[in-house]
């Protein structure tokens, strides 16, 4: 026991190192000249009626819920090849790995153009507290993928919004109605889960390493998936009635979503239940817990049932929650409208509270 009291004690004093260095006044100056920026700029230029919206490549498959608004898809080297006429009032969401290899490029790109209102949806920001803080100082509106970190994170950045998570981003919509059909399909018990190795995390690769031993497509894999079809992709989600997984920290990842989003039951960490993220999931995930780990059937075999009495009518109906709920349509047209919520708001002075995020996801 003296040697779990040893690593508390380390554990509260880094802790402590990062809550002191969140008092230096540098991030209050921060703050403080940001939102006047951010005001100047609201004022200069109207963004109360928001019709053009730029997307990184990573949101390829969104569509436009409002024929108001027009989606324009950059290419992922978009910042060597720019938009040659960007017009005022237009807005861009990135994510973190649209400009990530390219940061000095965006910087640049964000700093010549304060006619329009950039948007980071930040999907990494549990484990790459470096690069979210720079995705946070260097635009208009921060979004964390993840409630875990969104306290330090706001110190870099007055608007932040959210936070608005993952979401199914591999297929469209329309690409998944029509293929419905491949997911109606005979499907292995499972469960499936490759992961990728990543050395600093050795608790996750301790627990697929335990799980491994026990269901073969529970592995460790590398990122050859992008390298595939659509079809593909799909094809391999719809193959497995469960799925097993273990994310890095605490974020929720895409992975989740697309299991749910392809009718199949995901296999989660118990610790999900005590974060807000959980509300949104439904009934159909089982939670795990370290014993689970180490004797994984009983968990596997109860997420089978699970999938096996919801029948084909339960796994449509996953597949439909997934598309209404999960789908990158959905997340970027909420994330217009809580941008506009906030516009609106620091124009009006207004400082009560609108956001509600969890609430849209029990409509």
């Amino acid at each position: 026991m003296n040697e779990i009291y040893q690593l508390i004690e380390k554990l509260a004093a880094t802790s402590g190192q990062f809550a002191s260095l969140l008092q230096d006044p540098l991030l209050d100056s921060l703050l403080f000249n940001k939102k006047n920026d951010l005001i100047k700029k609201l004022t200069a230029t109207d963004f109360s009626k928001i019709s053009t919206v730029y997307l990184g490549a990573h949101l390829v498959h969104a569509r436009s819920m409002s024929e108001n608004v027009h989606f324009v898809h950059l290419a992922s080297d978009f910042l060597h090849k720019p938009p040659a006429s960007i017009p005022k009032g237009a807005v861009f969401i990135l994510l973190n790995n649209d400009i990530g290899k390219d940061l000095p490029a965006y910087i640049d790109f964000y700093n010549k153009n304060p006619q329009a209102l950039f948007v980071i949806w930040d999907w990494d920001s549990q484990h790459w507290l470096q690069m979210s803080a720079l995705c946070a100082i260097h635009c208009d509106v921060y979004i964390s993928a993840s409630s875990e970190t969104v306290f330090a994170l706001s110190h870099f950045n007055p608007c932040v919004i959210g936070p608005v998570f993952a979401c199914v981003h591999q297929w469209s919509r329309t690409f998944v109605l029509n293929n419905l059909e491949l997911l109606l399909s005979e499907r292995a018990d499972g469960p499936f889960g490759m992961h990728v190795h990543y050395e600093k995390y050795a608790r996750r690769n301790r627990a697929i390493a335990s799980v491994m031993q026990h269901f073969p497509a529970v592995a460790f894999a590398n990122n050859d998936f992008k390298g595939r079809s659509d079809l593909e992709n799909l094809k391999e989600w719809g193959a497995y009635k469960t799925h097993w997984i273990m994310p890095v920290l605490g974020g929720v990842p895409i992975r989740v979503y697309n299991a749910l989003l392809t009718g199949g039951i995901p296999i989660l960490p118990a610790f999900y239940q005590n974060m807000p993220e959980v509300a949104y999931l439904g009934t159909s995930p089982l939670y795990y817990d370290l014993n689970g780990l180490v004797e994984p059937h009983e968990i596997a075999k109860s997420a089978i049932n699970v999938f096996n009495e919801s029948g084909e009518n339960g796994l449509i109906q996953r597949v439909l929650d997934g598309l209404a709920r999960h789908h990158a349509d959905t997340r970027c047209n909420d994330i217009l409208l809580r941008v506009q919520r906030a516009v609106d708001g620091i124009l009006r002075n207004d400082y009560a509270f609108h956001d509600s995020y969890l609430s849209t996801y029990h409509a």
